[in-house]
């Protein structure tokens, strides 16, 4: 089973709250308590997203967190990056890979290319596709698609894959 980290998921959890009030600082303790996540993990979390520059972070009585970017040139891919490192589906995707299999497999082109397509969905859904409130619509699956075909990315990867 594929699955996002639970790491990865509390940071996309705390830049959809910081989505949400793009311009305010919202303090550490403004963060556990709109994410009800622990001080410990939030702080962590912070630490990644600011070393990655998807957060700004401001000192003092008046300072806190906010994003480094607007919401909509910050895609999941980023996020995801700045927790987990760069992301590979399968052993044969990492560049550090130690497959036994490597170099001796029917799927390892196939996996890198799959790797690809999925990287670049993910690359194309931006926080502000995701900073709805519980209660507000879901992901806009057309203007993402639209998005997806209208990248020079969908011919390098029909391109590659030839």
């Amino acid at each position: 089973m594929l699955r996002v980290g639970k790491m990865a998921d509390y940071a996309l959890v705390i830049m959809n709250t910081l989505a949400k009030r793009p311009t305010e600082l919202v303090s550490m303790d403004g963060l556990t308590q709109h994410t009800n996540l622990t001080t410990p993990t939030v702080r962590k979390l912070m630490r990644l997203l600011v070393n990655a520059g998807l957060v700004r972070s401001i000192r003092g009585s008046k300072g806190g967190y906010q994003l480094a970017r607007l919401p909509e040139f910050i895609s999941v891919v980023h996020i995801l990056g700045a927790v987990e490192g760069p992301m590979a589906m399968t052993e044969c995707c990492d560049e550090d890979a130690s497959c036994e299999l490597s170099g001796d497999c029917d799927m390892e082109s196939h996996w890198s290319s799959i790797n690809q397509l999925v990287m670049h969905i993910l690359g194309n859904i931006s926080l502000a596709d995701l900073k709805q409130d519980h209660a507000g619509p879901v992901i806009d699956l057309q203007a993402i698609l639209q998005r997806l075909m209208n990248t020079d990315m969908a011919n390098e990867v029909l391109c590659e894959s030839a």
